[in-house]
């Protein structure tokens, strides 16, 4: 099926034939999506806002969105692909959203050629393949992907949920359980339901508990660039006294604020609002167990309010002066900072090429470690203490080229 929404006369000013096309190219070759940037027509704004079918929470994010901020807090690429997953959005419903919008954050279809698939499929012994395959050839179809997508699909799904037990223990991994909310391309494996992005949350959470030995103690938490929620999930599930303050910008805030308010029904919830201090909201915020803020909001925030900030699958999107400006948050917010990026990738539009060497991170950070992640070998993570004083080597230079 693919997804349509009207072309507004400006969208052609907004989005010129060649740009547009090496974005649409781009994007097609890093994901592998089934539906393309070339299958979506993008729009300007007011067409979303006057569409029947757009829910009056999203409209109203998105009108404070474009209006104040979009340009300030986000790159040209992103301020396209939110227009791409405000249109599967409407198009295909909220309850789709983990076989449409989620499959633009960090999670996606992939071939064969895949770094991931490459990675997975060579770890284990051809006589588990085949028994794995097996268990696929029984598994469930997903509705929004061809039968042959679904299949390999569900492939990597079994392969890279073993992978993660054997790489941090099957305890962790039976306290979790893939929700059916947003209609989640899981499978089942011995009576609950898994999937890719849990089992890829996992592993980030384990990674950061290496940094951090004492996990369970933390505090507050700060995720920018939740997408979903996926990690925030695992997080809050896992640790069930910590303070999650999730950031982003729509749609996807509005999905992580609707995905896990239900999720968390039990829990406080602050819900996104404008507001010019942070003394307006402090009774309330501090009340709290889960936040939705947009990033402009983050300059609002009290110093040293978190014990860890992360910034998963985002700032590798971002133009030079947001990733500075990012890092500066972090360092005045946060004591622990976890970063996990694409070892190299080139921005559409702004022309940029970036690193793992290009990010500016501060002299004064204590880096813990900084390493290939595992399966997606194609990124790189690192873990910094932030605090002040630290007489540590630079881990990367902070320039950032121009392609």
């Amino acid at each position: 099926m693919h997804i349509r929404s009207a072309l507004s006369r400006t969208a052609q000013f907004l989005f010129p034939p060649d740009t547009y096309k090496k974005l649409r190219d781009f994007y097609h070759a890093l994901t592998g999506h089934r539906s393309p940037l070339s299958e979506i027509e993008v729009a300007d704004w007011q067409v979303y806002f006057q569409d029947p079918r757009m829910d009056q929470r999203l409209a109203d994010m998105l009108k404070i969105f474009a209006g104040e901020s979009e340009k300030a807090i986000t790159s040209t690429y992103w301020s396209v692909l939110c227009r791409k997953n405000v249109s599967q959005l409407l198009d295909m419903k909220y309850d789709n959203f983990k076989q449409t919008v989620a499959l633009n954050y960090f999670t996606w279809i992939i071939g064969k050629e895949d770094p991931q698939a490459v990675f997975l499929l060579n770890y284990f012994p051809k006589d588990t393949l085949a028994l794995i395959k097996k268990r696929v050839d029984a598994s469930k179809k997903h509705d929004l992907m061809t039968e042959e997508q679904a299949k390999f699909y569900n492939l990597i799904t079994y392969l890279l949920w073993m992978f993660t037990e054997k790489t941090v223990g099957s305890d962790l991994l039976a306290k979790l359980e893939e929700p059916d909310e947003g209609n989640s391309p899981s499978v089942e494996l011995n009576g609950k339901k898994i999937s890719q992005d849990l089992a890829n949350s996992i592993l980030e959470y384990h990674s950061i508990a290496q940094g951090i030995p004492n996990i369970e103690s933390l505090g507050t938490i700060i995720e920018l660039g939740v997408g979903y929620g996926r990690t925030a999930f695992v997080f809050l599930k896992l640790l069930p006294k910590v303070r999650y303050i999730l950031v982003d910008i729509p749609p996807a805030l509005y999905i992580a604020e609707k995905y896990l308010s239900s999720q968390f029904a039990d829990r406080q919830i602050f819900k996104y609002r404008q507001f010019e201090k942070f003394s307006e909201v402090a009774a309330e915020f501090e009340e709290a167990q889960i936040v939705f803020l947009m990033p402009d909001q983050l300059s609002l925030l009290p110093d040293h309010l978190a014990d860890l900030f992360l910034a998963i699958d985002c700032l590798h999107e971002m133009r030079p002066e947001q990733i500075k400006s990012y890092f500066l948050t972090v360092d005045r917010l946060a004591l622990n900072f976890y970063i996990k990026c694409w070892k190299k990738t080139i921005i559409p539009y702004d022309d940029i090429t970036l690193t793992q060497d290009d990010y500016p991170f501060l002299p004064h950070w204590q880096n813990v470690f900084s390493r290939d992640c595992l399966v997606q070998n194609t990124y790189f993570e690192a873990m910094f203490h932030c605090g002040p004083g630290q007489e540590v080597e630079r881990p990367g230079k902070s320039s950032i080229k121009k392609s």
